[in-house]
């Protein structure tokens, strides 16, 4: 029988358990957004690039259009929320929506504002991550034919964020890239893992996430 005056567990105790696992976790990511890492073997090292993060706690993600697979005439929430996205000109940058519970939306759209797009693009990586952690730039590369190959890795967040252990919401990292959108003709994104200096598939000789 469980005792009437059990109290509930308080949200984010289990952070508390974690101990030297947070310390391992963090070993290897600075926390700054432009990390620098050892050089892969597949790829050149991408230093120079800008990261801003919006978040979104309902049912959309925080950025709402364009959306991925919509036609000409479907401007509608039918068509699904974007996941990866390249913005390779001021017209492109023009086509973006915000939820309006979206998080940082100032400074995303300032960067996106701010990228000189004969020079620079910008890639879009939106996908649903735990309430309790925050998704990271951990590298980025370019392949043989230039196409960028970015690895994205996972850290908790701060103790005094609110949050629930098993709850999920919407993270979209903005990447403003050192070279024009004309130069690359796809891209590769990983993400989930712990912010290693090298990426784990680096380290095991390539292959996609």
């Amino acid at each position: 029988m469980v005792p009437t005056g059990a109290s509930e567990t308080p949200r984010r105790r289990f952070l508390g358990g974690l101990g030297v696992g947070i310390a391992s976790l963090l070993a290897g990511c600075s926390g700054s957004e432009t990390g620098e890492a050892t050089e892969p073997d597949d790829g050149t090292l991408v230093t120079e690039y800008t990261v801003e993060t919006t978040r979104s706690s309902g049912d959309e993600p925080p950025i709402v259009a364009p959306r991925a697979n919509a036609g000409d005439d479907d401007t509608s929430a039918t068509a699904e929320p974007l996941t990866t996205h390249t913005v390779g000109s001021e017209q492109d940058a023009e086509e973006l929506r915000f939820d309006e519970d979206a998080t940082n939306v100032a400074a995303v759209r300032r960067l996106v504002a701010e990228t000189a797009y004969a020079n620079e693009s910008v890639l879009i990586f939106q996908a649903s991550i735990g309430e309790c952690y925050r998704r990271e730039l951990n590298a980025v590369r370019r392949d043989a034919d230039g196409d960028p190959d970015v690895d994205f890795c996972r850290v908790v967040r701060d103790a005094d964020v609110d949050c629930e252990r098993r709850a999920r919401e919407y993270a979209a990292s903005v990447v403003r890239l050192p070279f024009p959108g004309d130069e690359y003709g796809g891209l590769t994104v990983g993400s989930g893992g712990s912010c290693d200096p090298v990426p784990e598939r680096d380290r095991n000789g390539g292959g996609s996430a």
